[in-house]
């Protein structure tokens, strides 16, 4: 049996999964700005959050989006004198790229036009993820 979902349920998990790339994305850029200082990389990292935001700017999604519950924790980095700059990037790449390939798949169900376009973000999200880490190992 098929299940059907109402399309405010996929609104929400679309829109879930927005933040979560978002967000992974912008503590990689904070790193790449402070740590690494380098303002290409930076602006690329940023271009793809845009690119993928701008897709979803024609559908009303945070009018379904649940801010009664706990988000929760981020990460186990609460002490920066043992934080690990690589692991903390890795790891929101990977948070950013899980999210994008979320997104991608519920894409197929209610716009499959743009699945492509966000199949691209997921894959330049993967290629930045390995320029910022040899950014890091040069640092």
């Amino acid at each position: 049996m098929i299940a059907i979902y109402p399309m405010e349920e996929i609104y929400r998990i679309i829109d879930a999964n927005l933040n979560r790339v978002s967000e992974g994305l912008r503590v990689v850029e904070e790193v790449v700005r402070f740590v690494v200082k380098d303002e290409q990389l930076t602006k690329k990292l940023k271009a793809q959050r845009h690119k993928l935001s701008e897709l979803f700017k024609d559908y009303e999604l945070i009018k379904f989006r649940d801010t009664s519950k706990d988000l929760g924790k981020y990460g186990d980095f609460d002490d920066p004198s043992h934080c690990d700059l690589k692991a903390l990037v890795q790891k929101n790449f990977k948070r950013a790229q899980e999210g994008c390939r979320a997104i991608e798949e519920f894409s197929k169900l209610f716009n499959p036009d743009i699945t492509p376009k966000i199949k691209e973000i997921r894959f330049n999200i993967y290629e930045l993820g390995k320029e910022v880490i040899v950014a890091l190992k040069n640092d």
